[in-house]
Parts: C-alpha cells; sequence; structure tokens
C-alpha cells in the first residue's frame, strides 16, 4: 500500500514538474504553483533593455544563449544564462517603442528559486540603464 502511494506520488510530481515552462520560449504558459520570476517594467526601447540585461547577467555569472522572436503584437528577446548553477532566464517585451517589460525567472537545483538572486538581476538592469 505504502509502495503505491509513493509511486503514484512520484508519478504526480514528475507530471507537473515536466509541465512548467521557462519566461524564454515563445509560449512562456502558466507560472507554476511558486512564485520563481519577478518582472519590471522600463521606460526604455527594448534593444537598450536587452544589453542591459546581457550587461547584467554576464556581470553575475555567465550567458548561454539569446535569442529573439515576434509575437502577435510585441517584439520579444530572450537570454539565458547560469549564475552559480541556478539557471537564469529573462524575457525582454516591448510594450510599445519606448517602453519594455523584464521577466526575470530564476531556478535552483531541484526546481528551488531563488528569488533574491532574481532581485538582484533586476535591480542590475536599472543600474546598467542608468544615465
Amino acid at each position: 500500500m505504502k509502495t503505491k502511494f509513493i509511486a503514484i506520488l512520484a508519478g504526480v510530481t514528475l507530471g507537473l514538474v515536466g509541465c512548467i515552462s521557462n519566461v524564454a520560449e515563445p509560449n512562456p504558459g502558466v507560472m507554476p504553483g511558486y512564485l520563481d520570476r519577478v518582472d519590471r517594467r522600463f521606460d526604455r526601447p527594448l534593444n537598450q533593455v536587452f544589453e542591459a540585461a546581457k550587461r547584467a547577467l554576464n556581470s553575475y555569472g555567465t550567458i548561454t544563449a539569446e535569442s529573439a522572436f515576434a509575437t502577435a503584437t510585441n517584439q520579444v528577446r530572450t537570454v539565458s544564462g547560469s549564475v552559480n548553477q541556478t539557471k537564469v532566464w529573462m524575457r525582454i517585451e516591448g510594450v510599445t517603442p519606448t517602453a519594455s517589460v523584464v521577466i526575470v525567472q530564476v531556478r535552483a537545483k531541484m526546481g528551488g528559486t531563488d528569488l533574491t538572486l532574481a532581485n538582484d538581476l533586476e535591480s542590475r538592469i536599472a543600474l546598467e540603464l542608468a544615465p
């Protein structure tokens, strides 16, 4: 009885973990049941915020990938990387020609989160954009 319960619980857990997407995908999906991302709006064009996001991630860790794609209404650029074996994804979306939204998503090993790092990266982007 115990073994069946543990097997069912493990199956449900693996099923839920496999369904979580990251913000760097063209269709990022819904947020998981826990908070693993922060977002902020900047009154700067998409390309300026994208370059600032790359500099911010480079100052903390390494960039592993970057991409660009267009949704139905907006341009989107993404940056992926790692900081101390923690995976980081940033989605920069131009909402108007002069404003952009940045979503910073951080996942530690075993599916944990590090919101402190996400907030630090988001603050570093703001510092990179300061005149």
